[in-house]
């Protein structure tokens, strides 16, 4: 029984730094790329994301499936109620890594909403 408890703590601590280990990678990625574009006009959202994505896919492929490039909209004090399309990462615990955020929130308040998905037959 001892070992057992032995095993179960020591796989749910290897869990939980993992979990850890992944976000940082994440986090230092998403600050590397951040610092070397101009992310507050228009189209630099996508240019990020996909910069992101092919950054981690070449030094870390096995974290791909740790994050969602998430299409949606952000609505903005001075967006006259038209939502602009954006586009962020999104963590599995649904934290969000969007250096191009800053160029709605630094005119007054904004808030993200995702696309609806599209019913498909299969």
């Amino acid at each position: 029984m001892k070992d057992l408890r032995k095993f179960i703590k020591t796989t749910i601590r290897e869990f939980l730094n993992e979990s850890v280990n992944t976000y940082q990678i994440l986090y230092d990625v998403a600050e590397e790329l951040s610092k070397k574009m101009y992310c507050d006009n228009f189209g630099s959202c996508v240019h990020f994301a996909e910069e992101f994505v092919l950054k981690i896919n070449e030094t870390h492929p096995e974290i791909l499936n740790d994050f969602f490039v998430i299409e949606g909209y952000v609505n903005w004090e001075h967006g006259d109620d038209i939502p602009q399309q954006h586009t962020w990462i999104e963590l599995k615990d649904g934290t969000k890594i969007d250096p191009t955020y800053e160029q709605f929130t630094k005119y007054g308040w904004a808030n993200y909403s995702k696309k609806k998905q599209k019913n498909t037959l299969d």
